[in-house]
């Protein structure tokens, strides 16, 4: 079945390293993003051709940056990090999506003046609302996200970390909690992660560890 009221937000090329590579300093980070822009905007010109042809189901370009207050706790950094993006987004015609999430590095107020200068650049900003991740108490991510600007989405995440593993693997939420997560009342656009833990007996995207 076609649905001709989809569109699709595309993602750039991710680097496999990008979470080892960004913890680090400002002066090599603005070395690794560099480079690292450079490469996705050799990503952007390879699909450029596609994008044009299919632009009416396009709604934008998705940054594969997860942008974290635990690599950018300096004001150094995120005002660099804002002025490398300031020329990138003069290069793409599309309309670019950034996200975030939070790790309790910086105050609220800190975490609303980063999201509102990375918006006033022409970023859509997401940030993660951190209930799969578990990094902070449930008073703390409302307290952050409540003091979002209504103009900045919100990626619910769908499913529980486990914390006995190093490397990353999650569970589906329960029917009863993503029933709630759909029903709760925002400003805020929101989308969900993933649809991998969507939780139907039927998902055909299976789960590590899954038969």
């Amino acid at each position: 079945m076609q649905d001709d009221n989809i569109k699709l937000w595309v993602g750039l090329y991710s680097d496999p390293n990008y979470f080892r590579e960004i913890h680090t300093n400002t002066t090599e980070q603005k070395v690794y993003l560099t480079e690292y822009f450079n490469k996705l905007h050799k990503s952007y010109v390879q699909w450029k051709t596609w994008l044009r042809i299919h632009s009416n189901k396009v709604q934008g370009l998705y940054l594969p940056l997860e942008l974290s207050d635990y690599d950018f706790k300096t004001p150094a950094q995120r005002e660099q990090l804002a002025n490398i993006l300031k020329q990138q987004i003069k290069l793409y015609d599309e309309p670019l999506m950034i996200s975030l999430y939070l790790s309790g590095q910086l105050p609220q107020s800190q975490i609303k003046q980063w999201t509102d200068q990375l918006t006033n650049l022409g970023l859509i900003v997401y940030v993660q609302d951190g209930a799969g991740t578990q990094a902070l108490s449930t008073d703390e991510r409302h307290a952050y996200l409540d003091d979002l600007g209504c103009n900045v989405g919100i990626i619910r995440e769908i499913f529980v970390q486990d914390k006995a593993t190093k490397s990353f693997k999650a569970d589906r939420v329960s029917k009863e909690k993503f029933d709630s997560i759909l029903n709760e009342e925002t400003c805020h656009p929101n989308t969900m992660f993933s649809l991998r833990y969507l939780p139907s007996n039927s998902n055909p995207l299976k789960l590590v560890g899954e038969k």
